[in-house]
């Protein structure tokens, strides 16, 4: 049926309220389109701006608002200042290699999940030398990771192609993170920490390090994660927390989330030692078989794109990190110098 016969199936409307019909579809169809452009104009042209352009839009396109670089308050103003301004051992401690010499001299070799190996490009026959199960994932991005959980039923050729593509990505070009451009990219071969439910959940440990008192620390859970995926915050005493991150997942209800798990002060102790020299870092683990293991050490969560509910918590939060930000060798002095201790900061704050 033609358009003209559409206009003509609505003679009741009298002509006026029917014109003022169509200027409200045009209208939002208009405010629709200019979004969508707006938003792929961003993003296709944020690689040809200058520098500070390029970030400060990054910035206001997530939060709304320009980014105060040169004294940040904020959480994700500081998040943001580290993605343009990297410290060096960022880079070493991003590469999900090299920080496993970090965790083994910090806490010990029992908390890295046990690596099979990593290599720089994949070939097929070193897949003869993998186990039936195992975790295939990069060094210097996140999402780059496929759980091989029966290897005879792989198409190796694929897996191939598939790290070999990995390898070529140049993360640090995606979200602006620019300590990933420094990461020697590799492929690593892990065991698979899996159940019969799937993947572990992961305890992504939030750790604050301010200028003066103790660490404050909140514990994100993602659960489900290649299947319905939840989101749970608490407290470092395991009570619920009074703010949200995101605001896109759903809670999980299952008790095996919302009760504290049997091994929470030593992930607690771990997550802690591990940031200790740092301002802020998230320290994500996994405990398997009632082992704890650690699965990244992560400086620049999200890219700093994740909103916080209520927004005030930005700044609350942004306010328990330390900073100025200190180089490894400084801030190695200071973190010896600190109690190790961490408070549950969200009666001082709330």
């Amino acid at each position: 049926m033609g358009s003209g016969n559409l206009i003509s199936a609505a003679p009741t409307w009298p002509p006026l309220v029917r014109w003022g019909k169509y200027m409200e579809i045009l209208r939002s169809y208009a405010e629709k389109t200019i979004e969508k452009a707006r938003s792929s104009l961003i993003s296709v042209s944020l690689g040809l701006l200058p520098e500070v352009v390029e970030y400060q839009l990054r910035y206001l396109k997530r939060h709304g608002r320009l980014c105060n670089f040169d004294n940040p308050e904020r959480l994700t103003e500081k998040l943001h200042h580290r993605m343009r301004y990297p410290l060096p051992h960022f880079s070493r401690l991003a590469d999900k290699v090299l920080a496993r010499e970090y965790i083994r001299d910090t806490v010990g070799e029992k908390f890295n999940v046990p690596l099979y190996g990593a290599v720089e490009m994949i070939t097929a026959s070193q897949f003869e030398h993998l186990p039936n199960t195992f975790v295939m994932k990069t060094n210097n991005s996140s999402g780059s990771v496929r759980i091989v959980p029966d290897k005879s039923r792989e198409d190796i050729a694929a897996l191939v192609s598939l790290g070999n593509s990995w390898l070529r990505d140049d993360f640090s070009k995606c979200r602006g993170e620019r300590h990933y451009k420094a990461i020697r990219p590799q492929v690593l071969f892990e065991q698979a920490l899996l159940t019969d439910a799937g993947p572990p959940a992961d305890y992504k440990i939030h750790v604050f390090n301010p200028a003066e008192g103790d660490s404050y620390l909140f514990v994100q859970v993602i659960n489900g994660r290649f299947g319905r995926m939840t989101q749970n915050l608490y407290s470092a005493d395991w009570q619920s927390l009074p703010f949200r991150l995101g605001g896109t997942l759903p809670q999980s209800t299952d008790t095996a989330i919302t009760t504290a798990p049997a091994n929470l002060a030593e992930m607690l102790d771990v997550a802690s030692r591990l940031a200790q020299p740092f301002g802020y870092c998230r320290v994500d683990l996994y405990l398997f078989e009632g082992h704890v293991y650690v699965g990244e050490i992560t400086f620049t969560p999200g890219a700093g794109a994740f909103k916080l509910y209520p927004a005030e918590w930005d700044r609350k939060l942004g306010a328990l990190f330390r900073w100025p930000e200190i180089p490894m060798s400084g801030a190695a002095e200071v973190a010896s110098e600190r109690s190790g201790h961490f408070h549950n900061a969200v009666n001082e704050l709330g």
